[in-house]
């Protein structure tokens, strides 16, 4: 695809309604983005969400996975642990909540927000994302937040890094999804649009130097497919 290229709209009127029940910051373009990477999967593999908030991408995904019949199983992992947080703190300058409460909000919002909007549950870890790829490398098992056991590793599809934009733990999540990345496979980056002023711009410009991606479309944000096999 030429990456000037615009990328057929994907927004309906049910994720009209879905955004306005479901908090959370996902642009448009994402939304496109991630319906084009669903439809164009190189295979069964797993897709991967990095970093999950209060669940809109989760759910997106989903309603996407359900509307193109793809049967992907899907993973997320989030600490919700927030940049800028400070435990003990007040949420800014409220006199009463702490930022304790509000990531408990947030992580019950995200609970709920699922059970209610997901076709099937995603199998979601609360772990810090380089402790879940350490998991992932080893085919170990483990616990969700929904309290079902299972196997993780193997190869991935697509995935979507919306963690920590900061330069060092961006770079550490596209090094750990490029490890199991297939050819052919997606990596959305969220905040990577050109100006932006997060890191995570940086780390993109490091993986197209490399060759072993290519631009799908910047829009704004950069969907990148792997042209190469996986080292």
């Amino acid at each position: 695809m030429n990456v000037d290229q615009i990328l057929e709209p994907a927004w309906t009127e049910y994720l009209s309604w879905l955004f306005f029940a479901v908090p959370g910051m996902l642009m448009r373009g994402n939304v496109d983005s991630i319906a084009y990477a669903l439809g164009n999967l190189p295979d069964s593999s797993p897709i991967l969400e990095i970093g999950s908030f209060c669940g809109p991408s989760t759910c997106v995904i989903d309603y996407f996975e359900q509307k193109l019949g793809i049967q992907n199983r899907l993973y997320t992992v989030d600490s919700w642990t927030f940049e800028g947080a400070e435990p003990g703190a007040s949420l800014g300058d409220s006199p009463r909540i702490r930022h304790e409460e509000y990531r408990n909000f947030v992580k019950e919002s995200f609970d709920r927000n699922i059970r209610t909007f997901c076709h099937q549950l995603p199998f979601t870890v609360e772990m810090d994302s380089g402790e879940f790829f350490k998991k992932w490398a080893n085919d170990e098992s483990t616990t969700d937040v929904f309290g079902r056991m299972k196997a993780l590793g193997g190869p991935i599809s697509f995935a979507y890094i919306d963690g920590n934009h900061s330069y060092g733990f961006a770079r550490r999540d596209f090094e750990n999804v490029d490890r199991f990345l297939v050819r052919g496979g997606f990596i959305l980056f969220d905040d990577s649009a050109d100006g932006s002023e997060w890191e995570v711009c940086k780390v993109v410009q490091e993986v197209l130097r490399s060759g072993a991606y290519g631009v799908v479309a910047k829009n704004p944000n950069y969907l990148l497919r792997r042209i190469t096999s996986p080292s």
